[in-house]
């Protein structure tokens, strides 16, 4: 491992937050995540599309039982719900929680919108395009300059909302829906981009006055004694390699995924898809993540699936901690924490 113990006295800042990585079919399952967050550990809770319980009832769940975190849903997938009732939902949560909501959408892949009888020919960014613009004015009053202002008042919602603003975002891996979340969205998501790939093809896009927010999720995985690292690797990222727009952009990065399990998950740790190590070693390299000057480090726990939740929120805890003090040596570039 190389050495990272010998740091000078540079804090990095950033926000770190955690993701919840399972469809939930029971709210309490969600409950300890979300009271890692009010208890200070971290800065958000992020859950993504269910469908076993609906993400936004879920959330409402814990919200009516006391529990109430600062909220990301990322992403939602575009063609379940129609762009008026998606505002709807977010508005209600942000309102519920009184606090800011981040809410992210994704097309989906062209077979899920077919299967949906939707227009499965449709271009994925002419799709995110005009979604995510809807949403966007539904959430803005006219006062607030957003497009739209001249349509139907029965296709508003209420100007004279109460509660906390709603953030509106778009899941991003390549360069053309980079540049469409750069015109369009406040929030730019990642999902299993190495930072290297994200500073060489994202990261230049948002960099404007204007750019949107970056949130990268990370998956995240303590090495502890007796702890199978391929295995909690591959459970936890095996879902996505089967889709082909997480495949290609991958390889784009540099990843091999052509091998055996074993080289798969070597791959993906080599290459920071996955950070691996100790929490200081992981730390320096959300670190890294924050000096690229993405704002937001969403940590999502390996161990979930391989050895069950109360693993993921020790490795959560002690990650979280660790990341509120790292620093980043001076004058040298930090090695990830997944390197040997």
């Amino acid at each position: 491992m190389a050495d990272l113990d010998h740091r000078s006295d540079v804090p990095i800042g950033g926000k770190v937050s955690v993701y919840f990585p399972l469809q939930p079919r029971d709210p309490r399952q969600v409950a300890p995540f979300a009271r890692l967050v009010v208890a200070g550990h971290a800065d958000r809770l992020w859950m993504g599309q269910s469908l076993n319980l609906d993400t936004h009832q879920v959330l409402a769940h814990l919200l009516g039982q006391g529990i109430s975190p600062a909220m990301g849903i990322g992403l939602s997938l575009m063609p379940l719900t129609h762009p008026f009732q998606a505002a709807v939902a977010a508005r209600s949560l942000a309102a519920l929680s009184g606090k800011p909501l981040t809410a992210v959408f994704g097309t989906g892949s062209s077979a899920f919108r077919k299967a949906l009888n939707q227009a499965s020919h449709d271009s994925p960014l002419k799709v995110a395009e005009e979604y995510i613009t809807e949403v966007t004015r539904l959430l803005r009053s006219p006062s607030d300059g957003a497009r739209g202002a001249d349509v139907d008042p029965g296709l508003r919602l209420d100007p004279a909302r109460t509660g906390p603003p709603v953030e509106t975002g778009l899941g991003v891996l390549q360069a053309r829906m980079a540049r469409l979340a750069a015109r369009s969205a406040d929030v730019a998501l990642t999902w299993m981009t190495p930072l290297p790939y994200m500073e060489k093809v994202l990261l230049p896009v948002f960099d404007t006055a204007d750019g949107p927010r970056v949130v990268s999720v990370v998956h995240v995985l303590v090495r502890r004694p007796g702890r199978d690292v391929g295995d909690a690797v591959l459970r936890a990222t095996r879902n996505h390699l089967s889709g082909s727009h997480y495949r290609r952009t991958l390889s784009t990065a540099g990843v091999r995924l052509d091998g055996n399990d074993t080289d798969i998950a070597r791959e993906l740790v080599d290459h920071g898809v996955v950070l691996l190590g100790t929490c200081s070693d992981i730390a320096a390299a959300v670190s890294e993540y924050w000096a690229a000057g993405i704002d937001e480090v969403v940590l999502n726990p390996c161990a979930f699936l391989s050895e069950g939740p109360e693993e993921a929120l020790r490795d959560l805890v002690e990650i979280s901690t660790a990341c509120r003090t790292v620093t980043r040596p001076r004058g040298k570039e930090t090695p990830w924490a997944t390197r040997t």
